[in-house]
């Protein structure tokens, strides 16, 4: 087998490689301009749902501040409660194998890992 650029331009390499770099280029450019537009099109989606609000008193009505119901209460209590269950059952510890000064295969820590509770913070 022969490697050379005359095999390159015979199989029309040169002519391919730049299709393809031109489409994965445009590829891109459509990502960052959909990227780029997206919030104002959401925007404006979100304006013509709500009846042709104007952002001023969209902000001005999520200001007020509204106590919670029942349900709300109900599910903080819960989460809080299932926090705590699981934090004092362990069940958010580390398992770690513990260090040891020379170099060995992984294999020779066998049975030397050990279980450390994270106390960290939580809910």
């Amino acid at each position: 087998m022969n490697y050379s650029w005359q095999n390159v331009i015979d199989g029309n390499g040169i002519g391919i490689t730049l299709t393809g770099m031109l489409i994965v280029f445009s590829g891109l450019a459509l990502i960052s301009l959909f990227i780029t537009a997206l919030p104002r099109v959401l925007d404006w989606g979100s304006r013509l749902a709500a009846g042709k609000d104007t952002p001023s008193t969209v902000q001005a009505g999520a200001s007020v501040a509204m106590e919670p119901s029942d349900e709300e209460i109900m599910a903080a209590l819960a989460l809080v409660l299932h926090l705590e269950l699981q934090h004092s059952l362990g069940e958010d510890s580390k398992v770690t194998i513990s260090r040891q000064q020379r170099q060995g295969s992984i294999w020779a820590s066998a049975g030397k890992m050990r279980s450390l509770s994270e106390g960290g913070s939580y809910a």
